[in-house]
């Protein structure tokens, strides 16, 4: 191998030594920059997952209300009924009054304990979000991808500065003289 030939081997290994390390950190900072966008949509997540547990929370109180609301239109039209008829409203006519408020009663309590249930999925959902985040959010870029191709880079750059060396016209340990071997 000429001179300039090891010249400009050892010139581009230094070029591709140096691109593999800045690659190698672009790498990572993009990585970093990826984990982070992840971890804001995230959050963003976890506070959807709080809206919408609150949003059931409301909706099963409204609901709730409208069947106790329902209940008692129940009870006042079985009163009515029942006055109609010329029913004396003590005994077994107080008997279906009392289940009817039970039964709306109940229905009552089925619909918040489903709209707490509800809220609480949506709970759970926001905490998977939060561990997400903060997962995510705690990421380091790691170097060591870096480092690895600057020492081989390194290494393959040492081997070039001898080839180098022995192949220098001007350097009197090299063993050549002008384009000749000796020896």
């Amino acid at each position: 191998m000429s001179g300039y030939a090891a010249a400009a081997s050892l010139a581009l290994g230094a070029i591709g030594t140096g691109l593999s390390v800045k690659g190698q950190i672009d790498s990572q900072a993009a990585a970093g920059a990826q984990q982070g966008y992840l971890a804001q949509l995230a959050r963003q997540r976890q506070q959807l997952a709080e809206q919408q547990a609150q949003d059931a929370l409301q909706r099963g109180q409204v609901a709730e209300q409208k069947q106790r609301d329902l209940t008692a239109q129940r009870i006042g039209t079985q009163q009515a009924a029942l006055a109609a008829q010329g029913t004396d409203l003590a005994g077994s006519p107080t008997d279906i009054l009392a289940d009817t408020a039970r039964a709306g009663e109940f229905d009552a309590q089925t619909i918040r304990n489903n709209a707490a249930r509800e809220a609480y999925g949506y709970r759970v959902q926001a905490a998977g979000y939060d561990a997400d985040a903060a997962l995510r959010e705690s990421y380091e870029p790691s170097y060591l991808g870096a480092g690895a191709s600057l020492l081989m880079g390194a290494s393959s750059l040492a081997e070039k500065w001898k080839r180098f060396q022995e192949t220098d016209p001007s350097n009197p340990k090299s063993g050549t003289v002008g384009s000749k071997s000796v020896g």
